[in-house]
C-alpha cells in the first residue's frame, strides 16, 4: 500500500471543508483497512466543526482482555482512578469507548491506557495512524493560556458508538484451533 503524507497548507485544509475532510478520511481508512467498518462523520456548531471516527467492526482484537492486563497496570489504575479491579473489568468488557487522541500519539506502551480503556498493541496502532490520517488536514492555532481556540475541526474518536456497539468479527479457525477444542473438521460437499 502506499504510504504518503499528504501536505497541505493551512490556507488549503480550510479550504477543503470538514465534510470533505470526512470523505477523505473515511475513503483513506477503506483503503488502509479493508477489515474494518469505520463510521466518519461530521457536525457543525457554532464553535467550528467536529469529526467523529468510530471503529465499528474489526477483525483482530481491538480491547486487551482482563486477563492480558499488566498486574503494574491494573495497580496503577486503581491507585489513580479510585477503582476497583471489578470495575476495571466491567469496563474492558463495553463494547463503547470513547477514546483520547493525544494518548495515541505515542508508541504503545502495555502499562498505558487510553481514557479507561487498555487497547491492544494493534488496536493502539490503528487508532494512532487514525490520528495521523486525520492530523494531515487539520491545524491547531490555539493558545489555552489566553482561552483562544483555532482548529480546522475537533476530533472525537470511539470504539462502538453510544447506540451501536463494536463488533470484533472472528477470524477463520484454523484446523490445529479446532484439534485443540476436540472437535473434528468437517467436509463440506
Amino acid at each position: 500500500m502506499n504510504e504518503q503524507t499528504i501536505q497541505l497548507t493551512q490556507s488549503e485544509k480550510i479550504g477543503l471543508g470538514t465534510k470533505e475532510i470526512a470523505k477523505r478520511i473515511r475513503n483513506t481508512l477503506k483503503e488502509k483497512y479493508p477489515n474494518c467498518k469505520f463510521s466518519v462523520r461530521c457536525e457543525y456548531y457554532s464553535g467550528g466543526s467536529s469529526i467523529s471516527i468510530s471503529l465499528m467492526k474489526s477483525d483482530f482484537k481491538v480491547i486487551k482482555e482482563f486477563k492480558d492486563i499488566p498486574k503494574e497496570a491494573l495497580d496503577d489504575f486503581e491507585q489513580r482512578r479510585n477503582s476497583s479491579k471489578e470495575i476495571i473489568q466491567r469496563e474492558q468488557n463495553k463494547k463503547y469507548h470513547q477514546l483520547n487522541r493525544y494518548t495515541l500519539r505515542g508508541d504503545f506502551n502495555p502499562l498505558n491506557w487510553c481514557n479507561g480503556v487498555f487497547l491492544t498493541e494493534e488496536g493502539h496502532n490503528l487508532f494512532k495512524d487514525v490520528v495521523e490520517i486525520s492530523d494531515q488536514y487539520n491545524y491547531d492555532n490555539s493558545d489555552s493560556q489566553i482561552d483562544y481556540f483555532d482548529v480546522n475541526f475537533y476530533l472525537h474518536l470511539g470504539i462502538g458508538k453510544w447506540n451501536k456497539e463494536f463488533e470484533e468479527v472472528n477470524k477463520c479457525i484454523d484446523e490445529f484451533d479446532l484439534e485443540s477444542k476436540g472437535w473434528s473438521k468437517v467436509e463440506v460437499i
